[in-house]
């Protein structure tokens, strides 16, 4: 029992000798100066543009948003890291910016070895990526003043053989999509429909600003384009986009009645386009799917499989 207690007693004060010799050991937690960053910009759309300014997307012509801040330890967090002493003069050299020199990690699950090589490690979340040079975009002028720029809109029943059998549908102007009316912000959107169907219709533009008799919405802002009747829209194009057009009377927009409307700008950039309108397409009257929809039933799910 005595040769028990003197081993105890050895064991404790050779713990406490070796815990006051810790010589250069900083236990202290200080706390990290949190330094501002610069500010940069970036596009929602394209997020490997990065500028020191605001401005547009070289890419799109988006307006450029800032970039939210890298998280960094704050003022009020401390650094719990403990600075082991080197125990040989290296000039003060800062170890925290110790290069992984070539070393090797291995991957136990497949058995192969990654080579970190030489990669710096001290300051990996303000590792810069490179740009994109997208180089000089041409554009070009639109130098002609704004005008009045007109479109006669035919609305007319079809049959079409989209599936596996013909089936009623609505054409304008003889085509589905409907045209694609184009314009360029400045000018007087003068649109005339002429509905040859026996069916009353509208027209609605979605997404533009434009004075409100001319949204084409039924008994709401205008009255319904009679049968074998023509009705006006005339509105000024105050923005620039791309959006589409579509009936508002019915179920007319399920079986043809939509289309794409364009405004570019003054000053576009110099690149090819092509206006691309994705619709889907059923052989069943509108009205049916739209009943079937509300009765919520497995209708659809038991035809598609």
């Amino acid at each position: 029992m005595k040769k028990f207690k003197l081993i105890m007693l050895l064991l404790t004060m050779y713990s406490f000798a070796t815990a006051q010799d810790m010589k250069g050991m900083d236990m202290s937690n200080k706390e990290i100066k949190s330094q501002p960053q610069a500010t940069t910009y970036t596009c929602v759309m394209h997020p490997e543009i990065h500028a020191s300014k605001p401005g547009n997307c070289p890419k799109c012509g988006m307006k450029l948003v800032k970039e939210k801040p890298k998280q960094q330890k704050g003022a009020g967090q401390k650094n719990n890291e403990m600075k082991m002493p080197d125990g040989k003069a290296h000039n003060n050299e800062d170890t925290s910016k110790m290069a992984m020199d070539k070393m090797t990690m291995e991957d136990t699950a497949k058995g192969k070895k990654m080579d970190m090589g030489n990669m710096p490690m001290d300051n990996m979340g303000n590792m810069q990526m490179p740009k994109a040079d997208v180089g000089r975009i041409k554009t070009i002028v639109n130098t002609t003043a704004p005008h009045t720029v007109r479109y006669d809109l035919y609305v007319r029943d079809t049959t079409v053989t989209f599936g596996k059998k013909p089936t009623k549908a609505i054409a304008v102007n003889g085509q589905i999509p409907m045209p694609t009316l184009t314009f360029t912000e400045g000018d007087t959107a003068e649109i005339w429909v002429h509905n040859d169907l026996d069916e009353e219709t509208t027209m609605h533009w979605h997404g533009l600003f434009l004075p409100n008799r001319y949204d084409g919405v039924p008994f709401l802002t205008q009255k319904p384009i009679m049968p074998h009747t023509s009705y006006l829209y005339k509105f000024p194009i105050v923005q620039h986009g791309t959006h589409w057009y579509h009936s508002h009377s019915g179920l007319q927009e399920q079986i043809g009645m939509y289309g794409a409307f364009i405004m570019n700008k003054r000053k576009e950039w110099d690149i090819p386009t092509i206006p691309v309108v994705l619709s889907d397409w059923i052989n069943m009257n509108p009205k049916e799917v739209n009943r079937s929809l509300h009765n919520q039933t497995d209708w659809f799910g038991i035809k598609k499989n």
